[in-house]
């Protein structure tokens, strides 16, 4: 095979991989491929050679294009491959309404691109996206204006210890926010960079405590034996102690995998040439014999075993790898779950979240809506003094019918008496409709009872004010008779004198509920804290009864009940 350890420099890089094909021996793979603009060129060129290039390091989406790169494989997964576990685990804590903020360079927006492919349709709701170059600032308040609390970033180091020191300020952290960002960062990366920040590193700290971090899982955690007879503990152990004081890779156990990837597509290409084609070896491969090509081609993708990192398998050319999460607590990263991408599955580690609350942050401000009721015992003490009321009043008009033959019950006018009394009985009954709310009724009732207190106020107040004008009328019309002949004045008159007044009242009412009937509506309030210091906002409601022409109405009927009351 054909090592490529190429440096970034695509001239250096692209000279070193021409001068292999051109001077060395025919290879019959390419293993290798860090970065990603050598990778890609090299990548793209390799169906004109014939040759099936696998990179353990090369994590940057382009390279999943197979129309592009149809020879292209990959034992790392890439770095779009922690979008499915993202979906996974928002939909383990039901969070349906995420934002993004990412940073304006191309692997940032290709991730987040794919993210928002891989949302659609799962019924998560992207209600912002947002962008920035330098200053996130900017951007974290837009996120807090549209009430986003479930935040998947795309950023760097040196911009994560920006957005955190934004959050600070924004107060976007604590119970009502999580954060969900890259996981690849060096550890206490924060350290580097803080001094660039105008941030106070406990400020900082407290931001960022909580946050999620997703990343490919380096070696698999599963303690069984692999394809090479070791559990992935005994292979970091042994690892170790030949890197001695060598620095680490994370991508040691992909290229470890690499190797094992290689070997046994080679061993499938042998047994299908023994068993098709015993004239024909892999030795016999150059760069232009198609069949052989597409035997190793094909031998890649048949890859399936367990390695030490994990389960082996090619979808399109793309490894179906494990991706890790981690959480930021108390100035370390746990890890709290895994994603595994050959089973679909997400396991989170018993109790290992610590969320900042009592339970897991809610996607957005959950608004209570709370009727405004009357208070019941108000209700209560003046409904008992309703009921006194209207006892008292039954008591008088018992009185009245039964000593109406008196003569001085007879002169007073009893039955005009009777009249201020039921009005003041109806008056007194409309207190009892109008104390009704939401909390005794049903909407639909209490919109019924819009129009039948007011009809009943506004009859019993005609009825008593129209019989105490009718008596006063009669007074005044009998002494104002200045020759002081006789002259007298029925209650029958009088009671003509009440329907009349009562008359203009039904033509009033009538208007009203033909023309423009009352409705119920709800009046919302500015939202308040929880009393009970739940994540939640509540908003008063107050019911009312209302129409579209309510001060016109009300001024005729106060209009014409003041003029009634002069």
């Amino acid at each position: 095979c054909l090592f490529l350890f190429l440096q970034c420099d695509n001239a250096k890089g692209l000279k070193a991989f021409y001068d292999a094909i051109k001077y060395g021996p025919n290879h019959l793979m390419v293993f290798g491929g860090v970065c990603a603009t050598v990778t890609s060129i090299i990548a793209e060129s390799l169906k004109g050679w014939n040759l099936v290039q696998l990179s353990f390091a090369a994590t940057t989406p382009e390279l999943a294009d197979k129309k592009k790169y149809p020879y292209f494989f990959r034992t790392v997964p890439s770095d779009n491959a922690v979008n499915p576990a993202i979906l996974k685990l928002l939909k383990y804590y039901q969070w349906k309404r995420v934002g993004t903020l990412t940073q304006d360079v191309q692997r940032f927006s290709e991730v987040r691109n794919d993210l928002t492919g891989v949302l659609y349709g799962e019924d998560i709701e992207i209600s912002d996206t947002e962008s920035f170059s330098n200053d996130p600032c900017t951007s974290v308040k837009k996120l807090k204006g549209n009430d986003v609390r479930i935040i998947l970033g795309q950023f760097d180091e040196e911009m994560a210890v920006k957005v955190f020191c934004c959050a600070y300020d924004e107060e976007m952290y604590g119970s009502k926010y999580q954060w969900i960002i890259p996981g690849w960062y060096e550890n206490l990366w924060w350290e580097s960079w803080i001094n660039s920040s105008q941030c106070l590193s406990k400020n900082l700290l407290a931001a960022m405590e909580g946050y999620i971090g997703v990343d490919f899982e380096p070696l698999s955690s599963k303690m069984i034996k692999t394809i090479s007879g070791r559990t992935p503990q005994q292979y970091e152990k042994e690892y170790n102690a030949k890197r001695g004081d060598g620095q680490s890779s994370k991508f040691h156990g992909y290229a470890y995998d690499g190797i094992w990837v290689i070997a046994k597509t080679l061993q499938r290409a042998m047994k299908y040439l023994n068993a098709t084609n015993k004239h024909q070896k892999i030795e016999d491969f150059n760069y232009t014999n198609h069949k052989l090509g597409k035997i190793f081609l094909d031998a890649m993708n048949e890859t399936n075993f367990f390695g030490v990192t994990g389960q082996v398998v090619f979808r399109n050319g793309e490894r179906m790898g494990t991706i890790k999460f981690t959480q930021f607590q108390e100035r370390k990263e746990v890890k709290v779950g895994e994603y595994n991408a050959v089973a679909d599955t997400l396991e989170i580690i018993n109790n290992s979240i610590r969320f900042q609350g009592l339970e897991p942050p809610k996607d957005k401000t959950i608004i209570q809506e709370e009727l405004r009721k009357i208070s019941l015992p108000l209700y209560s003490i003046l409904s008992a003094l309703t009921i006194l009321g209207m006892i008292m009043a039954s008591a008088f008009l018992f009185f009245n019918i039964k000593n109406r033959n008196q003569k001085l019950i007879k002169m007073s006018s009893p039955y005009m008496n009777n009249l201020i009394i039921l009005g003041g009985m109806l008056s007194y009954a409309s207190i009892f409709l109008f104390g009704l709310d939401g909390s005794f009724v049903s909407e639909k009732t209490f919109e019924t009872l819009c129009t039948v207190r007011t009809w009943i106020l506004t009859v019993g107040y005609t009825t008593a004010f129209g019989a105490m004008f009718a008596k006063t009328w009669r007074v005044h019309a009998i002494f104002k008779n200045v020759k002081m002949k006789k002259k007298i004045i029925k209650d029958q008159k009088l009671l003509v004198i009440v329907g009349g007044m009562l008359l203009i009242d039904l033509c009033i009412l009538i208007c009203w509920q033909v023309v423009d009937p009352l409705r119920r509506t709800v009046e919302k309030y500015n939202m308040e804290p929880d009393p009970a210091g739940r994540d939640i906002s509540i908003r008063p409601i107050l019911e009312h009864c209302e129409n579209t022409h309510m001060t016109i109405w009300l001024g005729i009927v106060y209009a014409y009940k003041g003029l009634l009351m002069v």
